[in-house]
């Protein structure tokens, strides 16, 4: 799944890459002359498709281009998952249990805040992990996480480590709660039931399935804090100054790039990267 992150990253990373940052133009003629009309936003191609962009990538840095940033990817990924799953269901659990205190009972209780419960603790850990993952997969030439590491906190110090934590929490925890309430609304749906019954591996595949369909809709909706995340995490000239305000800087990328070409940019290679793994997480940890 690297290489589709990688893809992900580059594409909506693109107007800090340099790409212009107005709406783009379409050449119009009406028989008597030729005028530049601005492109709808529902127009605009937000990215090259995932085949050309990865085609792209090949041909100027070659193969290991497209696994930049895999170094960090690993080790975020191990921890990250375990305190995710064993975060979401062990309040899950403890809320269940006979004298839980009316604080866990409700977070327990509840798929959404015990998603998104989960999610702030794992997120907070990993953070910096993730920091150094975007940047360099950002970079058309290789660098080393203790070089990333150095530049980090020469520029921003120590807390320079988690910028950007602020956006990925704003859309990692909205992702998990959205996530988990489809999760379990699809794996308790009759027909969800009903295919996963009296089968050689049926609970396996019924995760599977919700797994994939909370994914779906979870990424749809998380998108443009995804773009927002890596924008602010891929400059470093950010590090100097005030961190722009997530709404101010959401509202600039729709009035200058639209939505599809601006605020859900890299939404194909996204979806193809979350889905299957939030549908074979699930299944596996199941």
């Amino acid at each position: 799944m690297s290489p589709l992150d990688v893809i992900k990253v580059r594409s909506q990373a693109a107007t800090e890459n340099g790409a212009p940052k107005t709406k783009p133009s379409i050449v119009v003629h009406n028989g008597l002359q030729t005028c530049l009309v601005p492109r709808p936003a529902r127009c605009q191609a937000s990215t090259n498709s995932v085949f050309m962009s990865a085609r792209n990538i090949v041909r100027t840095e070659g193969v290991s281009g497209l696994y930049r940033g895999l170094a960090p990817t690993l080790l975020q990924s191990i921890p990250n998952v375990i305190l995710y799953y064993s975060c979401y269901d062990k309040l899950r659990m403890w809320g269940k249990e006979e004298g839980a205190s009316g604080f866990l009972k409700y977070i327990g209780g509840s798929a959404l805040l015990a998603g998104g419960a989960a999610r702030v603790v794992s997120t907070s850990i990993v953070s910096p992990l993730e920091l150094v993952k975007t940047r360099q997969m950002n970079s058309t030439v290789p660098t080393s996480m203790a070089a990333e590491f150095k530049s980090i906190i020469g520029v921003g110090g120590f807390s320079g480590l988690w910028r950007g934590a602020r956006v990925t929490l704003a859309r990692d925890v909205p992702f998990s709660a959205v996530y988990w309430v489809v999760v379990e609304s699809v794996r308790e749906s009759e027909a969800i039931r009903e295919l996963g019954k009296d089968r050689v591996g049926g609970k396996f595949l019924t995760s599977l399935l919700s797994g994939a369909a909370g994914g779906i809709v979870a990424t749809l909706i998380s998108t443009p804090m995804d773009v927002i995340k890596t924008r602010q995490q891929v400059s470093l000239s950010l590090y100097g100054g005030s961190n722009p305000q997530i709404f101010s800087m959401m509202k600039n990328i729709y009035e200058k790039e639209g939505l599809e070409g601006g605020l859900w940019r890299g939404n194909s290679a996204r979806l193809a990267r979350v889905v299957p793994s939030c549908a074979i997480m699930l299944g596996s940890f199941e």
